[in-house]
């Protein structure tokens, strides 16, 4: 199910405002729900530089879609002419090798965005497929609209190409975990930078994903995170209960940096 932003954003009844786009108040189509997503939207980093006509010209052109668990939003290879941002729910960025073995390279969830650095490379394509690991509102938006918006804001640009870059360190540190590190690094990396900041604990982790996505997110089998959460837990350096991970101490946590081969 796929609803066009512009239909929802012009009504000759009741408007209100949302962070700087008017929106329909007097119609059953338009909930608070709707109105907090699009405000999510807004706020986003690829949009929160736009002037409120470029902003309009943008979600004009734009849909939110509704995503059934599993639903393939592309496939590798398939002509980029999208990018997305995730509003509910979870997707995932996968591989598959020529086996149909699924590698998990990202795991995505509400407000962040994915497909954004294709739209530069001429005659793109996905390089990965995207699938809804569970229920969920994706918001899509034109490549083509957003490039000529660009075009005509130096400013935006350079804010945009700021962010790619720092995508692109955070992937090659990323490649450097994975290649370089441990499993049982890269599991305490994942676990520390899902705490509060500034916090030493004691906090809770909530995974919202499947211990086989995670799995294959840290490039491990199923059963080496088993075995590496509990040796964790039978350290004292985190107590496991289902999706939830409780972190007593950043510091004990940490600690196994140093301790794993």
């Amino acid at each position: 199910m796929a609803v066009t932003i512009q239909g929802r954003l012009r009504h000759d009844g009741a408007r209100m405002e949302t962070r700087g786009w008017t929106r329909c108040a007097a119609t059953g189509l338009v909930s608070t729900q709707d109105i907090t997503a699009l405000a999510g939207v807004r706020a986003h980093h690829l949009f929160a530089g736009l002037s409120p006509p470029h902003l309009q010209r943008v979600l004009a052109a734009s849909r939110i879609d509704d995503a059934e668990a599993g639903q393939v939003l592309f496939d590798r290879g398939q002509p980029a002419q999208h990018f997305y941002i995730v509003v509910e729910g979870q997707v995932n960025l996968v591989l598959y090798s020529k086996a149909g073995e699924e590698k998990i390279v990202d795991i995505l969830g509400p407000g962040h965005s994915f497909a954004e650095a294709v739209m530069f490379m001429e005659g793109s394509a996905y390089p990965v497929s995207a699938v809804a690991a569970m229920n969920s509102r994706i918001a899509r938006f034109p490549n083509r609209e957003y490039i000529s918006i660009l075009r005509e804001s130096p400013d935006t640009c350079l804010r945009m190409l700021g962010h790619l870059s720092q995508r692109l360190h955070m992937r090659i540190r990323e490649i450097e975990h994975l290649t370089l590190e441990s499993a049982t690094h890269r599991l305490v990396r994942l676990l520390e930078a899902r705490l509060p900041p500034d916090s030493d604990g004691p906090a809770d982790v909530q995974l919202q994903e499947s211990r086989q996505e995670i799995a294959s997110r840290l490039s491990m089998k199923p059963e080496t995170l088993s075995r590496i959460l509990r040796a964790l837990s039978d350290s004292g350096a985190i107590v496991v209960h289902g999706r939830v991970v409780q972190v007593p101490s950043r510091a004990r946590l940490l600690a196994h940096l140093d301790a794993a081969a």
